[in-house]
């Protein structure tokens, strides 16, 4: 009697369907750190634009041109993008949120969040730069 090797079919289907579940939990976990990853992003974005508003202050003594700065700086960076007037993140979902105090002398930006929605990330001209539930009103983060 001559014995046979190999798979049978059977066999070979039950491993191709357990590398498919394998391979669906992967993308699944690399899909929700991209968010992740975009969500740091537009945190580091929003930390050029006070670092950027700080250095302005230092020259002129305010923070005048911050809010028409926070559109070029922004659209310059891989987080963001220009769209018409406007910069949106890429969820392209909303505007970015930025307010100067009428004195010039304080500032606030704000991003909605990718990964986390419903959030959105706050700086400010007093050094806050927090997480918030609600998109910024005023000059300050709440």
């Amino acid at each position: 009697m001559l014995k046979k090797s190999g798979f049978t079919l059977i066999e070979l289907l039950i491993v191709v369907a357990i590398i498919g579940i394998l391979a669906s939990l992967i993308l699944a976990s690399v899909a929700s750190a991209r968010f992740k990853a975009r969500d740091v992003g537009i945190q580091a974005s929003l930390f050029e634009v006070r670092n950027a508003a700080e250095m302005s202050y230092s020259v002129d003594g305010n923070y005048e041109a911050v809010c028409d700065d926070v559109n070029h700086i922004l659209s310059n960076s891989g987080e963001f993008k220009k769209v018409g007037d406007a910069v949106r993140n890429y969820n392209g979902s909303q505007d970015i949120t930025c307010y100067e105090s009428s004195d010039k002398q304080a500032y606030a930006v704000s991003s909605p969040l990718i990964y986390r929605a419903g959030k959105h990330w706050c700086v400010d001209s007093v050094g806050i730069s927090k997480e918030e539930s609600n998109p910024i009103t005023e000059s300050v983060c709440p």
